[in-house]
């Protein structure tokens, strides 16, 4: 076994905080270095995802789940739109809103995502067994929920606009 923290501090090293800033340092590196070979961002696989699980929505909700100013977020959009992996429409309900889908190229895009950010979590966790993995996950979630609980946060996606076609979701 390698020596445990043999280039930091045994007073760092003992900080539970430290290790979970470092190692949190890490993962977000090596994420942010596997979305930018694909010419994404970290908010642009939030987009993604969101959309990829919760369906058709608008901008301003879209902003909302990620943590991204509105104002700040049409770069976002537009990047996602010129690779053809959103569509935007005006809501037909206000047009001042903008209605957002997924389309399958933006599916395709997920997929790989999930498939390379798990290999990526695999290397990261690569020192531990699958049952210490488990074990980490699970305590990890629970150290998330209560902190999410704590702050009366939510980490859910906001309700959808008015359904339209099956046909304007593919």
């Amino acid at each position: 076994m390698a020596q445990e923290g043999a280039d930091e501090p045994p007073e760092l090293t003992s900080s539970t905080g430290f290790l979970l800033a470092r190692l949190g340092a890490e993962s977000r590196r090596r994420w942010a270095r596997m979305l930018s070979e694909r010419g994404l961002s970290p908010h642009h696989f939030g987009v993604l995802m969101a959309l990829d699980q919760h369906g058709e929505t608008h901008q301003q909700r879209l902003c909302e789940a990620i943590g991204v100013d509105p104002r700040n977020a049409v770069p976002i959009f537009d990047t996602l739109e010129a690779h053809s992996l959103i569509a935007r429409t005006s809501d037909q309900t206000d047009r001042r809103k903008r209605a957002v889908v997924i389309t399958a190229a933006g599916r395709t895009t997920v997929d790989e995502l999930r498939r390379t950010g798990a290999a990526l979590d695999h290397d990261l966790l690569a020192g531990l067994t699958d049952h210490q993995r488990t074990t980490l996950h699970r305590l990890l979630l629970k150290v998330f929920d209560t902190i999410v609980d704590s702050n009366h946060s939510t980490i859910t996606m906001p309700a959808q606009p008015a359904d339209r076609s099956a046909a304007s979701r593919t």
